[in-house]
């Protein structure tokens, strides 16, 4: 039977604007005694993390002992039944969250219905702080999101169960390359300054994206530049000429005999093509 809880904090927010990450609950409990809860089903996650005290977990058929500065995950649909130690009792905050955020961080972090106790490779850490703030700061939403991530951050740089990374060097190379192709691509831009942020030698960048993409990192770029003017062309209040500063051109004829190059047509053709097709 479900104990009834007296909380010492326990605050329902309902930050559920954000579609990758929701937080609904932010809680703490000095617990007495022997105190209980469950067996009960959730229908999100729910992630207690221990300030003191010891107590017991038992989830699907499986008991867990938890201690000081570690944690539990109650994953949804998992039934879950917990109860503080009689001689040295728990005392925990909790988050009530969900999302698909929620659940990629707690796989990276090794946190699963199978294995629900999160055990820190080191201590003292940040997780106190975060939990504390959490709750002394429970009216500002932007501010528990922020943290919630940062929560994340340490629970799986700490974790002791977590997955490690297998990381592909050279697909995370060609990674960054269009990362910094779509981030800078409206400045005058070179080769070199990519291959230089990547850490590259420059043929050897240029080989190794055309093996993976079949075009060269300026092709790329070339054809990102084209395809973000088209979409500018296509607002009429937007001049040629800024399009062109706006892709990294500095000039219109220079934009423009690159466009007709790429694209087939001059940017004013195409603006009166795409013109002509709205209703």
């Amino acid at each position: 039977m479900i104990t009834l809880r007296t909380y010492d904090e326990c605050y329902f927010v309902n930050y559920d604007q954000f579609t990758d990450l929701q937080l609904y609950e932010i809680g703490r409990q000095a617990c007495p005694p022997s105190y209980s809860y469950g067996p009960t089903i959730r229908n999100h996650y729910i992630f207690h993390y221990l300030f003191s005290g010891k107590g017991s977990l038992y989830l699907n058929g499986h008991h867990y002992t938890i201690s000081a500065h570690q944690g539990f995950l109650i994953s949804p649909n998992s039934l879950a039944y917990y109860e503080a130690d009689r001689i040295n009792p728990w005392h925990y905050a909790w988050l009530h969250l969900d999302g698909p955020k929620a659940t990629e961080f707690f796989q990276m972090a090794g946190l699963s219905i199978d294995q629900p106790i999160f055990m820190p490779t080191q201590y003292p850490n940040s997780i106190d702080n975060i939990m504390t703030n959490l709750l002394l700061n429970n009216e500002r939403e932007l501010y528990c999101i922020g943290n919630v991530y940062e929560l994340f951050d340490c629970i799986t740089e700490l974790s002791t169960t977590k997955f490690p990374k297998r990381v592909n060097p050279q697909l995370a190379y060609i990674k960054r390359i269009i990362d910094f192709i779509c981030i800078k691509y409206s400045e005058p831009i070179h080769m070199d300054d990519i291959a230089h942020a990547c850490g590259l030698e420059r043929s050897y960048m240029t080989r190794l994206f055309k093996d993976a993409t079949g075009r060269t990192p300026q092709e790329y770029l070339m054809t990102y530049r084209m395809k973000e003017a088209c979409k500018m062309l296509q607002q009429d209040n937007i001049s040629i000429q800024n399009i062109s500063y706006s892709v990294g051109y500095g000039d219109s004829f220079t934009f423009s005999k690159a466009f007709k190059r790429h694209i087939g047509c001059s940017p004013s053709q195409y603006r009166l093509t795409e013109h002509k097709k709205k209703p």
